[in-house]
């Protein structure tokens, strides 16, 4: 384990104060890097030997292993420490030495190969939560300050985040997956797939001139090649999952070969409600996983519940800005939403 990530578990001054050059430089380097070489039983390659779109652990030949699914986080990094410290039930996982079973957080699970977290995408802006932050920081941004006091904070937030979600694909790169969301657009760029971002002020483009003010454009360009590396969905025998509700029903083929591909990085990322062709979840859930009782997951769209229901309640969307929640999906056994759905920090 990294001491960056050990000092973050234990919530110590990791989070006061931003990320050094040299060390979020080679963070994403190396995350970019297990993600550029992820071709494997578990990703396969698309056309031409390109890195396919798919993470899939639905078939046979595949270990089975609980999963847990977290949705948007949102430069929400004591969210993500409350992921890593929180003490599993012992029928999710656990450890067993001399026949006696103990406790374990997920971040032992992690080490002991015992499972799965797959990240729905979205993590830096902190849209709602940081609305007064963002217009402070607008306003600065707007007398060509771009490193001001509101964008700093908001930045420490976002690239703690940034920087431990790449510690941990470094450190457990077949059991730690993040999907793309329509978030994950560092350059703010138009295409493929990708929109400039703006809500309550012009988060997108104050991001990219913050990084590079303050980091220069090879930490930018690294941030990017490490997006541009990133999954657009994953299936497992109980579930399929992607950052936004599949605007079409898309099939296993154009999936994997869908990272260059507008149409279908658009349509699973930045879905609105109600704009998804009816049944393309069923049709999916059918196709990709051929179990009746598969649910499918996405982020997003907020709710303010646990979980809402949508497509006939195959789709399931769990991104709660004001909740810290997470889908846990144990091995072998049917979803209960109702229990499943368990809050790691207040």
């Amino acid at each position: 384990m990294s001491e960056k990530l050990k000092l973050f578990l234990k919530g110590d001054s990791v989070l006061n104060g931003l990320p050094e050059h040299d060390y979020l430089f080679s963070v994403a380097d190396s995350a970019a890097s297990v993600l550029e070489n992820e071709i494997c039983s578990y990703r396969p390659a698309a056309d031409f030997g390109r890195l396919g779109g798919l993470i899939d652990f639905s078939g046979p030949e595949c270990e089975r292993l609980p999963l847990i699914i977290v949705p948007d986080l949102h430069a929400r990094a004591y969210f993500l420490r409350n992921i890593l410290n929180f003490v599993l039930p012992e029928s999710f996982a656990c450890s067993e030495i001399n026949g006696k079973k103990s406790r374990i957080s997920v971040f032992q699970a992690l080490e002991e190969d015992k499972v799965r977290i797959v990240f729905v995408g979205d993590l830096l802006h902190s849209e709602l939560r940081g609305r007064l932050r963002w217009l402070e920081a607008l306003d600065d941004f707007d007398r060509g300050i771009y490193d001001g006091k509101a964008m700093n904070e908001e930045m420490v937030e976002g690239l703690t985040l940034l920087s431990m979600i790449m510690e941990l694909k470094i450190a457990f790169p077949a059991n730690v997956h993040i999907l793309k969301g329509n978030h994950e657009n560092i350059m703010n760029v138009r295409g493929p797939g990708d929109y400039p971002f703006r809500k309550f002020a012009n988060e997108g483009e104050m991001v990219k001139d913050f990084i590079s003010a303050v980091y220069g454009d090879d930490v930018l360009m690294v941030i990017s090649c490490f997006e541009k590396n990133l999954p657009l969905a994953a299936v497992f025998p109980e579930c399929v999952i992607s950052h936004a509700e599949p605007a079409r029903a898309f099939s296993r083929e154009e999936l994997i070969c869908g990272m260059d591909c507008d149409e279908i990085i658009l349509g699973l990322t930045w879905t609105e409600n109600n704009a998804a062709e009816n049944g393309s979840v069923k049709k999916m859930l059918d196709s990709l996983t051929g179990n009746s009782d598969a649910l499918y997951f996405g982020g997003h769209r907020p709710i303010q519940v646990n979980y809402a229901l949508r497509q006939q309640g195959k789709y399931v969307q769990i991104h709660n800005p004001d909740r810290q929640n997470v889908v846990l999906v144990h091995k072998d056994k049917n979803i209960d939403l109702e229990n499943d759905i368990v809050q790691v920090g207040e």
